[in-house]
């Protein structure tokens, strides 16, 4: 076999082996090592030629590589623990807001039952209070600068002195200060047990 012919064989089994979406190349390396590239195989070459099966796909075949996906809302642990930890610091926070306004409440009620214990003008009324005068002489004064002598059916005499004291009134505001007082100690109460079981 002539080297024609044999070079025209080797030409063909490289042509059936090559795929039909691939391109060749061939690398040649000269005796003083110089390469060079070339899309058909010289015919006269003194130095060696290697062959390079190279994919013949376009550039713009080549499609990038797709973004990350967003994961979704429930599939993210980090946004999943802030809100969590969001919501927990806003119940905290109105757990404490609760239970300073009770406490604020509570201060005001004790207050208000400590200030009120003196009687209004509207809330007194006049009682009579009587002493026994028949040992007393005449002329004697009486135990208090208000107080007049009155006699008796049976020939005695008493002392009558008028004296202003707290009435119905005042005894209802009291009673309705004390009431509040404990209601605000109850709502105290009430809401240091939900900051507890709220913030364990």
């Amino acid at each position: 076999m002539t080297r024609f012919a044999a070079l025209l064989v080797a030409a063909c089994i490289a042509a059936a082996s090559v795929p039909a979406d691939a391109r060749v190349i061939y690398k040649l390396v000269d005796r003083k090592g110089q390469v060079t590239y070339v899309d058909q195989r010289p015919k006269a070459f003194d130095g060696e030629v290697t062959e390079i099966v190279v994919p013949d796909t376009p550039a713009t075949a080549v499609a990038p590589a797709p973004l990350p996906a967003k994961p979704a809302a429930s599939e993210s642990p980090a946004k999943g623990v802030t809100d969590i930890n969001s919501q927990r610091r806003d119940a905290r926070e109105k757990l404490q807001l609760a239970l300073d306004r009770a406490r604020a409440r509570l201060e005001a009620a004790k207050k208000a039952l400590a200030d009120g214990g003196d009687p209004q003008d509207d809330e007194l009324q006049v009682i009579i209070q009587r002493f026994d005068a028949s040992k007393d002489r005449p002329d004697a004064a009486g135990p208090r600068g208000n107080c007049t002598r009155v006699p008796t059916d049976n020939g005695g005499s008493l002392w009558s002195c008028p004296v202003m004291t707290p009435g119905e009134k005042f005894r209802e505001r009291q009673k309705s200060l004390e009431e509040a007082v404990l209601a605000a100690e109850a709502e105290v109460d009430a809401a240091e047990k939900a900051f507890r079981r709220g913030t364990d």
